[in-house]
């Protein structure tokens, strides 16, 4: 007896009573669900597997965050409409899956799709769980500014020489990151990154006006980071240097946090 088949065959099941448009699956672990094209099959992790239909690098902690999440990507694909019917089947934290559900397409969530779907944004947040997990010491602190540039330039200012002026350094190509982490970890300061991908300028000081509100405990770098982001149309991340914690900032507020350890991502604002 085989407890994922088992689930596996009355969500089927359950498809066909209810009549649903198919069967969405989220799972880090490789299916039998080949040949099933009533199946959409969502892997998690850090590489997809093969036959998935979408792959999620961000997971959401709560089970029903999740199906929010590949719902809101399958939409943007044009791989799911506005009032179909889905059975979900879901991972839990044990890495099996657990749990069924059934949803109704009715709403995305805009900020997730955009952290997946845009290259800068999602080469950035990658960047940033690599400076959380740096494999040798502990988390790198650094404060990365995407987008928006040239207001973010306006309302910050060097504070020793930029070392990336005139230099094509691009977040997008991992080949840069080593060069990058070592900036994070010898200086203090901001990344600012370009729209298109380009790190702009490193070692910036950010320039607040007013009083930011950020969650009591958070620092310097998180409340200079909510600043410039309540300024500007830009999205700012934070990484911190004393547990690795990820935090995602838009129009001045926290958004999401990202957990080093298992990758989970806590989304604090929906937009449903």
């Amino acid at each position: 007896m085989n407890p994922t088949v088992d689930l596996l065959e009355s969500a089927k099941l359950l498809s066909s009573r209810v009549n649903a448009k198919g069967l969405l699956i989220i799972t880090s672990r490789d299916l039998p669900v080949e040949g099933d094209d009533r199946s959409l099959l969502v892997t998690v992790g850090e590489h997809p597997l093969p036959g998935s239909s979408l792959h999620l690098s961000f997971l959401p902690k709560r089970r029903e965050e999740r199906i929010l999440h590949a719902v809101s990507l399958a939409l943007a694909r044009g791989l799911v409409s506005e009032g179909d019917l889905l059975v979900c089947v879901v991972e839990g934290e044990s890495g099996f899956l657990d749990s069924l559900f059934l949803y109704r397409v009715r709403g995305s969530e805009p900020f997730l799709t955009r952290l997946e779907g845009e290259p800068v944004l999602k080469a950035t947040l990658d960047f940033c769980r690599a400076l959380a997990n740096p494999g040798e010491g502990g988390p790198i602190g650094a404060a990365l500014v995407v987008g928006d540039e040239e207001r973010v330039l306006e309302r910050s200012r060097q504070l020793m020489p930029n070392p990336f002026e005139g230099h094509d350094i691009r977040i997008t190509d991992r080949y840069f990151w080593d060069l990058l982490k070592r900036y994070a970890r010898g200086f203090d300061g901001a990344f600012i990154v370009g729209g298109d991908g380009r790190v702009l300028a490193a070692m910036r000081y950010l320039v607040v006006e007013g009083e930011v509100r950020v969650p009591h405990g958070l620092g310097t770098r998180h409340r200079a980071v909510a600043g410039i982001t309540s300024l500007t149309r830009a999205v700012g991340m934070t990484v911190s240097g004393e547990d690795g914690m990820v935090r995602v900032f838009e129009g001045g507020e926290m958004v999401a946090v990202i957990h080093p350890r298992d990758g989970t991502l806590e989304l604090l604002r929906q937009e449903v």
